[in-house]
């Protein structure tokens, strides 16, 4: 008794049930295990309780007045908070058939009425458990993600600071060797972006989640947490940062490119620009769709209304004109 008492100190149970008898016992049994109980006599009420109350946990009957447990199971994913809540039915036996439909609807579990106090307490207590369990795994992966990218951004920004420092002092001691410098940091621009690596392993990451997300085994409220840590790896702002590189890196190989497109196409926005920029250095539709943060759909449709813009035709290819472009300035300079 004890030790049941320590494993759910704090935790709040909710407890939506009609008939009086059964709810007083409930209350009673899980009092004594040293849980604090919330009650309520009808559905409606619950759900009042379930917003205001915040519970780890509840239990709700299926065949109620007004609002019956299906309903309010449903009302309950529309509001649930950052974690979801862990949902037990309280059945009686002439209700068994509409348990396998409490289980499609989200539920995490059923008990059947008459019940046992060991039927109640193991499935209260292992409930909570699990839930708190995987809250602290998510919560330890989102915290290491968050920290890897914190410590790579440092050394990026790092990084910028030291070759702009650097490419400052050398122009200003000789132009000469600044342009001397500037042709062996081209070599570096061949490297993809760094924080590629970063947007890769994310992206990783949400394939795996995505995956997991297929399974047919898993709860409707593991598919909840699922998707939460994808939607928060989507919203990193890794990307905000990776312009300053970009451009820095861009223009060290291209240094004139981005005049000599202004040149040969007016009213370029600077979307636009750097969109081409991206395919002259290489980058593929996943990556682009990474790095500006948009569906690899999308980046074929910017693609097809940049090549409308520069007066192409819908066979002609966009990669080759883009390199012919290039490969065209190098030649008029040659020439001068």
């Amino acid at each position: 008794m004890l030790k049941a008492k320590s494993m759910s100190t704090m935790k709040k149970v909710l407890v939506i049930e009609d008939e009086e008898l059964i709810r007083k016992s409930i209350i009673h049994i899980l009092n004594q295990e040293g849980y604090i109980v919330f009650y309520a006599s009808n559905g409606q009420k619950g759900l009042e309780l379930a917003k205001k109350m915040h519970p780890d946990l509840i239990l709700c009957d299926i065949m109620m007045p007004k609002i019956d447990g299906f309903q309010v199971l449903e009302k309950m994913k529309r509001f649930r908070s950052e974690f979801p809540t862990p949902f037990i039915f309280l059945s009686g036996l002439s209700e068994r058939e509409n348990l396998r439909h409490g289980m499609e609807l989200g539920a995490d579990d059923y008990i059947t009425k008459p019940f046992s106090r060991e039927e109640l307490i193991n499935a209260v207590s292992s409930r909570i458990q699990k839930y708190a369990e995987l809250k602290r795994l998510i919560e330890k992966k989102i915290s290491d993600i968050e920290e890897q990218l914190e410590n790579k951004l440092r050394d990026l920004k790092q990084e910028v600071e030291e070759k702009n420092s650097s490419i400052l002092h050398i122009a200003v001691k000789n132009e000469l060797l600044d342009q001397n410098l500037q042709e062996k940091e081209i070599e570096l621009a061949k490297e993809k972006i760094s924080s590629i690596e970063i947007n890769n392993a994310l992206q990783n990451l949400k394939n795996i989640i995505s995956k997991e997300l297929g399974n047919s085994t898993l709860s409707e409220e593991a598919k909840i947490i699922l998707t939460e840590i994808k939607n928060r790896i989507k919203k990193n702002k890794i990307l905000c940062n990776n312009w300053t590189i970009f451009q820095l890196k861009f223009n060290q190989k291209y240094p004139d490119f981005i005049s000599n497109l202004n040149n040969h196409v007016a009213g370029l926005t600077q979307y636009e620009m750097i969109f081409i920029s991206a395919h002259l250095m290489g980058f593929h539709t996943n990556q682009l769709a990474e790095l500006f943060n948009i569906t690899e759909d999308s980046v074929r449709k910017s693609r097809y209304r940049l090549k409308k813009k520069l007066g192409l035709k819908k066979e002609d290819d966009f990669l080759q004109f883009i390199h012919q472009l290039n490969i065209q300035k190098n030649i008029n300079e040659f020439a001068t």
